[in-house]
């Protein structure tokens, strides 16, 4: 059941990610690229002072071995927070390969909730027009740079309004089903 409480945060990340696509879409594509950049140094930095501190530190017993991973997170996230442009257009692709595999992912699910509760059919054309809008996206990252972030934007705010909604009514179909079954969740 923790899994499903998920669903929750999930939807809130969505829904505000979508809020800032669609409201500032020439900024915010900058502006998440800087700030992935940003994530990747600070995870390199880390790295790196952690082998440095442990390799001349007194109390380590095993020589620590050399941070590639960290070397090279650090080196991107330089990359990513100074030349967000040229990282842009293969962003593209990647947001629309998350947006068919939300929409695929949803479409799962809908199948597999579909023997607990009953759906409606504008559950599922909302994951269809998620799926469509990523293919669209992946196939047409450099047509405009502001229309698929605005479009990404909205079916980020579809899905987190969609993943609410439907985990809502999945905790609610379970806790009747399992009131019916006498199921107890161990946890």
């Amino acid at each position: 059941m923790k899994v499903l409480g998920s669903y929750i945060f999930r939807a809130i990340c969505s829904i505000l990610v979508g809020f800032l696509l669609v409201f500032n879409p020439d900024r915010m594509t900058f502006l998440l690229v800087q700030v992935i950049g940003g994530l990747f140094f600070v995870s390199g930095f880390v790295s790196v002072v952690n082998y440095v501190w442990a390799r001349f530190s007194s109390k380590t017993v095993v020589r620590p071995m050399f941070p590639f991973v960290g070397v090279g997170s650090f080196f991107f996230g330089l990359f990513l927070a100074f030349f967000p442009g040229y990282f842009i257009t293969y962003l593209m692709f990647v947001l629309g390969g998350l947006l068919v595999i939300a929409g695929i992912g949803q479409i799962v699910n809908f199948v597999v909730y579909r023997k607990i509760m009953p759906l409606h059919w504008l559950s599922f054309l909302v994951a269809v027009i998620i799926l469509s809008a990523g293919v669209f996206i992946f196939f047409n990252p450099l047509q405009s740079a502001s229309l698929p972030f605005v479009i990404l934007g909205i079916c980020c705010i579809g899905y987190g309004l969609s993943e609410f909604v439907n985990g809502l009514r999945l905790r609610r179909y379970m806790k009747r089903f399992n009131e019916e079954t006498g199921y107890v969740e161990v946890e």
